[in-house]
């Protein structure tokens, strides 16, 4: 077999495997990804602990779950509008001692959103501390003070974002 064939042949095969190991790690576009807070950021997956994680899909207004058995509520992000979830919280130990990250959640807590200066909307944390919001595509300003983050809402997507409202170091 001549050198060019040879070569012709793996760079078909090589072509070919690349093309199926794309396609396999594409998540369908129906599928929901579950994110938990580990008092630092959202990580993958719903916590093992059995503390409230987010259920997260594309067009799709993110859902707040307690548990794995929680019905998922179906409902399409408008036109044009993206999603923002989140989760207010004071971390509560760290320092010289400190083996990790815990948090409080803040709960009921007014979350102010802002757009070119301007207060937008404004939306109350749930009684775990964690928040939704629809907006249109844009940049927003969220939170007050020095807790605030910059945050673009893309549309059909769901961006997540922890506020950390303050902290209190335990030595």
């Amino acid at each position: 077999m001549s050198k060019s064939i040879f070569f012709l042949l793996i760079l078909i095969v090589s072509a070919g495997l690349a093309a199926s190991a794309s396609a396999a790690g594409q998540r369908p576009e129906n599928a929901w990804s579950y994110y938990h807070f580990d008092g630092g950021a959202f990580v993958s997956g719903p916590a093992s602990d059995g503390s409230v994680f987010v259920a997260v899909r594309e067009k799709m207004r993110p859902v707040i779950m307690a548990s794995r058995e929680s019905q998922l509520e179906q409902t399409s992000l408008p036109d044009g509008a993206g999603a923002i979830t989140g989760i207010c919280y004071l971390q509560s130990s760290g320092g010289k001692l400190g083996n990790g990250i815990g948090f409080k959640p803040y709960p009921r807590v007014p979350i102010l959103i802002s757009s070119g200066g301007k207060q937008f909307v404004s939306v109350e944390t749930d009684d775990r501390g964690y928040f939704v919001v629809v907006l249109p595509s844009g940049t927003y300003s969220i939170g007050s003070g020095p807790f605030t983050a910059e945050i673009t809402v893309d549309r059909g997507t769901t961006t997540l974002v922890p506020l950390r409202a303050g902290k209190r170091m335990v030595d």
